[in-house]
């Protein structure tokens, strides 16, 4: 197989960064959250969320360089801050954008070779753009 981002139709790549994220948290006891929001016929479930200087930054994991953000956008909706990621099979990459709604926030792309770099990235975007 040439290319991770199909096979079991997308599902392996989000699972290999989780799985990356985890092993990066073994000499502590952090692990791993998501976030979900159960509604009748409208759930959405973000891949990971990663919290710094007081704030719940949602991350997306996509198994290619497309692909809908909503449930990202709804956790930005409900959040006091700008900031979200997304891991994808693209290049680097920082987005002004704006969610469903017209809420607009920073969006920082990472390719997937960057997983084990969630934590530097995400403080260093933060940071700088704080």
């Amino acid at each position: 197989m040439e290319d991770l981002s199909s096979a079991y139709k997308g599902a392996l790549v989000p699972h290999l960064v989780a799985q990356e994220w985890i092993s990066m948290q073994s000499i502590s006891d952090q692990k791993p959250n998501f976030w979900v929001r159960e509604k009748k016929q409208s759930s959405a479930e973000v891949d990971l969320v990663f919290t710094f200087q007081n704030k719940v930054i949602p991350i997306e994991i996509k198994s290619g360089p497309t692909g809908s953000l909503r449930s990202l956008h709804q956790l930005i909706e409900a959040s006091d801050h700008p900031f979200a990621m997304r891991i994808y099979g693209g290049e680097f990459k920082i987005e002004e954008t704006k969610t469903l709604r017209g809420k607009p926030y920073r969006l920082l792309n990472l390719p997937y070779y960057l997983g084990t770099l969630i934590k530097e990235y995400m403080e260093w975007f933060v940071l700088e753009n704080t």
